[in-house]
C-alpha cells in the first residue's frame, strides 16, 4: 500500500487550524508517525491560557482512556490469567462481579457498572472529591451487573480499576513499570497522577465552556484516577510507544495483535473491542485504536497495522471530537474516502422499550441511548443507520412505526412516547438507597407535571421529569461539563430504579 503522507499532513494541519480562534484559546497536537519515525507533525492553541503557553507535540496531556491499552499490554506481559474468577484475584468483590474473568472485565462485555455514572446516580457530581479507598468500598456495595456477561457490550471504567489492582496483588504494579521500567526503555516520560491533584511538569490544562461565545473554564475532576485512564504524557511519548507497539519490540513484547483481537460474545459473535483496543474498518483496511475523555481533554489515535502507520490526536479542548478528524486523517493516508456525518432519515422523537429502562433519543442525526449519545451514520443496508462510536454499536431502521436493531450487540425494539405521557401516581414518594447512603423523592403536581429531589445541602436539586411510560421517566443528572440523563423506573410499588447505559442496578426503597 502507497501511504500519502503529504495528503494526511495537509489534513493534521486543517484541523489543528480550527482550533485557532480570534483570542486565547486551547488547541491540540496531531502527530502521524509510522515503524521508524514521526512523518508529520501539526499543532495549534494553547496548553495553559493563563500563562500563554503554546500546546505542542512535547506538550504532557492527560491520556485519560487512552490508558486502558497500556494496561492490557502490561496485564500480558505479566502473564495475568484473563480466564479466572476476578474473585480469586481481588477479595471482597460481590459475587456477580467475583465470577467474572479479566478478559471480559477489559472488553466492556462484563456488564460491570461503571463507578461514575453509578454514584452520579447517587447524586455526587463528577467534581466531588471521591478517594480510591471510597471508590474500592462503593465497588463492593454494587448490587449486581448491568447485563449477562458476554450478552452485550456496554462501556465501564470498572473492571480496568480490578484488574490493576489484581496485578499489584500479584506484585505487578502498573503505575511503577510505566513510569519506571517503560519509560527507561522508550526514552519516554510518561506519568501516572492518581489523582487530578497531583503535580506533573508542564501538564496542559483541560478546558471547556457553556457556550461558543462563553468564556474558557478549566475542568476537573473528582474520582482517584487509575489504570482505566490515568495517564499523562506527551504525545511524542504516545507516539513512541505506538511505535513500538507497531514493531513488536516494545517493553510489553509482541502484544498488539492480541490486543486488538475482538473477543466474542457468549453466542459466539464478534465484537469490535478487544482488549483496550476498538477495531474498525476503513476502505478495506483494517484499523485499531482508541480514545480518552477526562473533563476539557479529548484524545484518539488509530494504527493501520499492515502498513505500520498511525495517528496521534490529542487536545485540550472539551467540545473537540477527536474520533472523526483521525478517521479522516488516516483516510487521506491510506487514499480512500473518510465517513461522511450526516442526519439519516429516521423519525426525530422520543422511544422507549415495551419494558425496562431503556429509551432512545433521535434528533438532528444523533442517537441517545440511555444517556449516552453518538452521532449517527448511513449503514450498509437501506434504511439503515449505524453509530459513529466504537464503544456504543448500534444499527438501528424505522419499520412499521417503531425503531429497531440492535444497540451495544443487543437486540431492541422501541415504540414512539406518546404525546400525552404521564406518570402514575404512586411513583410519587420518597425513595432511599441505604447500602449507598442516596435518598430521592418525587414529586407529581395537580397538573400533572413531575420533579425528583436529590442531594443534600449545596447539592440538593430538583429537576424536571420526562415521562415516557406511567411508570418510566427521563432525569436529568450530573453538572456541566458532562450532563446526563437517567431513566427513572418504577420496578415495582415498593423499588425505584435509576438507570444509564452504563450503570443500570442503582434500585431505591420507598422510605
Amino acid at each position: 500500500m502507497r501511504l500519502d503522507w503529504t495528503a494526511a499532513c495537509a489534513e493534521a494541519e486543517a484541523i489543528a487550524a480550527s482550533w485557532n480562534t480570534s483570542g486565547p484559546a486551547p488547541g491540540g497536537a496531531i502527530l502521524l508517525f509510522d515503524r521508524d519515525g514521526v512523518r508529520g507533525a501539526a499543532s495549534a492553541g494553547l496548553a495553559s491560557l493563563q500563562h500563554g503557553i503554546a500546546f505542542s507535540p512535547h506538550t504532557p496531556t492527560r491520556f485519560a482512556s487512552i490508558t486502558k491499552h497500556l494496561l492490557c499490554a502490561f496485564a500480558l506481559h505479566r502473564g495475568l490469567d484473563l480466564h479466572a474468577p476476578l474473585g480469586g484475584l481481588v477479595p471482597g468483590l460481590p459475587d456477580a462481579i467475583a465470577a467474572l474473568p479479566p478478559f471480559r472485565a477489559l472488553s466492556m462485555t462484563a456488564g460491570i457498572p461503571d463507578l461514575l455514572q453509578s454514584y452520579m446516580l447517587c447524586g455526587v457530581p463528577a467534581s466531588a472529591a471521591v478517594d480510591a479507598a471510597a471508590l474500592d468500598d462503593f465497588t463492593t456495595k454494587l448490587p449486581g451487573l448491568d447485563f449477562a456477561p458476554g450478552s452485550e457490550m456496554s462501556y465501564s471504567n470498572t473492571g480496568y480499576r480490578l484488574v490493576e489492582h489484581a496485578l499489584a496483588r500479584q506484585g505487578g504494579v502498573f503505575a511503577a513499570w510505566v513510569e519506571g521500567a517503560l519509560n527507561a526503555a522508550l526514552g519516554t516520560g510518561f506519568r501516572f497522577p492518581a489523582g487530578w491533584d497531583r503535580l506533573v511538569a508542564g501538564l496542559a490544562d483541560g478546558y471547556w465552556r457553556e457556550a461558543p461565545d462563553a468564556p474558557w473554564r478549566v475542568g476537573s475532576y473528582g474520582m482517584a484516577l487509575s489504570a482505566s485512564g490515568a495517564l499523562a504524557g506527551s504525545a511524542e511519548d504516545l507516539a513512541t510507544w505506538l511505535r513500538a507497539l507497531l514493531r513488536g519490540d516494545g517493553p510489553a513484547g509482541d502484544v498488539l495483535e492480541r490486543l486488538a483481537t475482538p473477543v466474542t460474545l457468549a453466542d459466539g459473535r464478534p465484537s469490535h473491542y478487544g482488549l483496550g483496543l476498538h477495531v474498525t474498518e476503513l476502505g478495506g483496511a483494517r484499523l485499531v485504536g482508541h480514545g480518552g475523555h477526562l473533563p476539557g481533554f479529548k484524545n484518539h489515535f488509530l494504527l493501520d497495522p499492515a502498513s505500520g502507520s498511525g495517528v496521534v490526536l490529542l487536545s485540550n479542548r472539551e467540545e473537540t471530537e477527536p474520533y472523526l478528524p483521525t478517521l479522516r486523517i488516516m483516510a487521506r493516508l491510506i487514499g480512500t474516502e473518510p465517513p461522511r456525518a450526516s442526519a439519516p432519515s429516521l423519525p426525530a422523537g422520543l422511544y422507549v422499550e415495551t419494558e425496562g429502562p431503556t429509551w432512545l433519543e433521535l434528533h438532528q442525526g444523533t442517537a441517545t441511548f440511555m444517556g449516552s449519545r453518538d452521532a449517527l451514520l448511513p449503514g450498509p443496508a437501506e434504511g439503515e443507520v449505524v453509530a459513529l462510536s466504537p464503544y456504543l454499536p448500534m444499527r438501528l431502521r424505522h419499520t412499521d412505526g417503531s425503531i429497531v436493531g440492535d444497540v451495544g450487540h443487543a437486540a431492541r425494539r422501541f415504540q414512539p412516547v406518546a404525546s400525552d405521557a404521564r406518570l402514575a401516581g404512586d411513583i410519587a414518594g420518597r425513595w432511599r438507597a441505604p447500602a449507598l447512603q442516596a435518598e430521592l423523592s418525587v414529586s407529581i403536581a395537580a397538573d400533572g407535571n413531575a420533579t425528583a429531589a436529590m442531594g443534600s445541602g449545596p447539592l440538593h436539586r430538583v429537576v424536571p421529569l420526562t415521562p415516557l411510560a406511567p411508570d418510566r421517566a427521563i432525569m436529568p443528572v450530573g453538572a456541566l461539563p458532562w450532563p446526563g440523563r437517567a431513566c427513572l423506573w418504577l420496578r415495582s410499588p415498593e423499588m425505584l430504579r435509576i438507570a444509564t447505559n452504563r450503570s443500570r442496578v442503582i434500585d431505591f426503597r420507598r422510605v
